[in-house]
């Protein structure tokens, strides 16, 4: 494994060892640290020529974190803001955990065209939240694709537990951090994703479909 990207997993906090984990299950399928810092683990061709499984992001700027509160009138519940300061969301396996995106933080800084950014917690938070019934007073972290018509989001409740929710309502499942989120959910989307291959069984795939 690179040094760089060894280095970065060793990082990581509890509540992201199972991210970690299924990083390096598959990190010998291919990987790869761009100019921006960001990391990207097994290509997946049949999506796209840049597609990857895994993107993980740099770490947030602690100041970014404070910057949010002030525009949106709301802190980032302390549990989540431990990750963003180790990794500033993330894309698994059509998971994704919401960060901050550095061009959009006061004194940007100058960034290539070729910058990835994580999908931005503020636009979350702001807007798309309000798609989901009964989701006031929770903060939306992320999402999953659930079906291949439906996402459910991810939400972070006043008391620190986890849950996943459909726009109509409905909480599908509730953890008590966000390493039991991961740790369930992140299987699940990589079930989906096989389920979604096109084409003869990958190299490494079973006759099965294990992995």
């Amino acid at each position: 494994m690179l040094p760089s990207i060894s280095e970065r997993l060793n990082r990581l906090p509890a509540q992201l060892r199972p991210l970690d984990a299924a990083v390096r299950r598959h990190y010998a399928r291919g990987a790869s640290v761009r100019p921006d810092g960001t990391v990207q683990v097994r290509p997946m061709p049949w999506v796209g020529p840049e597609a990857f499984a895994f993107v993980l992001y740099p770490p947030a700027e602690p100041a970014w974190l404070a910057a949010f509160a002030r525009r949106v009138g709301q802190p980032i519940p302390e549990v989540y803001a431990v990750m963003l300061t180790a990794l500033n969301g993330c894309f698994a396996f059509g998971l994704a955990l919401y960060g901050l995106p550095p061009s959009l933080q006061e004194r940007a800084p100058r960034l290539d065209d070729r910058t990835l950014q994580p999908l931005a917690l503020e636009a979350a938070n702001r807007h798309w939240a309000r798609e989901y019934r009964d989701a006031e007073g929770e903060f939306h972290i992320g999402g999953c694709s659930w079906t291949p018509t439906e996402n459910v989001g991810y939400f972070c409740t006043a008391t620190g537990r986890f849950r996943s929710r459909r726009k109509e309502g409905e909480v599908l499942q509730e953890w008590p951090s966000l390493h039991d989120l991961l740790a369930d959910e992140l299987p699940s989307a990589e079930a989906r994703d096989r389920e979604r291959r096109p084409g003869p069984p990958l190299p490494w795939t079973s006759p099965r479909g294990d992995t």
